[in-house]
């Protein structure tokens, strides 16, 4: 959409020509994709990785903000007349004009697990703007070390496109953990990538084979590891195990991104809940606050639902409210919280 246009439909003139209904609307009628200011997209492409995840190519709207490497978007489709919304990481590289992500089977994860079975091209998917902090506005280090396990590996990948395509590959050790061969994703491109670059070391560990992570395999496999600057993904357990073998042999900056939540307590809240926009009222007793919100009929956004992608932060005007993560109870006023992740210890007056 070129500019003189967008603005002029983003004009109060526009907005009094199409009231009651918006202006997205009528840009509907001509193309769903098309939006004011809403970022949204269609699946360009499907890749089968492995039985149980596919990659997905997706050509987005001019409302797509160019990403940093390793961030991760609100990921959003429509299933029989409802929009899910989750979280995946970005594995494209940061100057791609189209997104990259890949998705496996979750369980029983909807969106995931629809998308492994059924996704097409063309579908019309809705996409936030990236967000994310796994790589800090820092200069490619002389030496690096990525560290992933199972689909950790997607903000990574990110990563290390983004260094090869903006030419400044550093000295960098890819190490990877996969269940299986056939649990691994990237498998040709990141063999050709190694083959082709003299600067990419590439170390794949297959737990079944090779077990879990370890020092002395660390201290055998990864040269100068006291001197390389570390990027780490995976499970939890994996990462928790990770950093700690790694605060014993570098001091040099480790960034992580976090794919699994951090223990929760039991959702049980207490008090009354007051949604201030929508005028609605329900007890705090129900779960999380966007447990709480869903079953009062209200539809907040969200993403992971364990307090990762901070999709579902939202403003408390007062209350008491406790941490899911660790139980600790505070009183709070003017202040953006995730709702997935806390629940009412309290009244609680929340802008929703």
């Amino acid at each position: 959409m070129k500019p003189i246009v967008k603005k002029v439909l983003q004009s109060s003139l526009a907005e009094s020509l199409t009231s009651p209904l918006s202006v997205d609307h009528y840009l509907g009628l001509i193309d769903s994709k098309l939006s004011i200011n809403e970022p949204r997209g269609r699946i360009a492409n499907v890749e089968r990785q492995t039985e149980d995840s596919v990659t997905l190519t997706i050509a987005p709207n001019d409302n797509w903000v160019t990403p940093r490497p390793g961030q991760h978007i609100l990921f959003g489709i429509d299933l029989d007349g409802v929009r899910h919304r989750r979280c995946f990481s970005i594995a494209s590289a940061a100057g791609d004009k189209r997104v990259e992500i890949t998705v496996k089977r979750n369980g029983d994860g909807v969106v995931s697990n629809f998308l492994v079975d059924h996704a097409e091209e063309g579908q019309l998917v809705y996409l936030s703007h990236p967000e994310g902090e796994f790589y800090p506005n820092v200069e490619p280090p002389a030496l690096a070390f990525l560290l992933s396990a199972g689909s950790g590996i997607t903000p990574v990948m990110s990563i290390l496109r983004s260094w090869i395509d903006q030419d400044c590959l550093p000295d960098v050790v890819f190490m990877h953990y996969a269940t299986t061969d056939e649990d691994m994703i990237y498998t040709d491109e990141l063999a050709a990538l190694a083959e082709k670059h003299s600067r990419l070391t590439l170390i794949i560990r297959y737990t079944q084979k090779h077990g879990r992570i370890d020092g002395e395999t660390l201290d055998r496999e990864i040269p100068e590891l006291a001197d390389r600057m570390t990027w780490l993904c995976g499970p939890s357990g994996f990462m928790d195990a990770a950093q700690e073998l790694l605060d014993t042999r570098t001091t040099k900056p480790i960034f992580r991104e976090q794919f699994e939540s951090t223990r929760r307590e039991a959702a049980e809240g207490e008090g009354e809940v007051h949604f201030i926009k929508s005028d609605v009222a329900a007890s705090g007793d129900e779960g999380s606050l966007l447990e709480v919100a869903e079953n009062a009929g209200l539809n907040p956004p969200y993403g992971c639902r364990m307090g990762i992608c901070h999709s579902c932060k939202c403003r408390v005007s007062e209350g008491t409210v406790r941490d899911l993560r660790n139980n600790e109870v505070h009183e709070i006023r003017d202040t953006d919280i995730q709702i997935c992740i806390h629940a009412a210890a309290g009244d609680v007056a929340l802008e929703i």
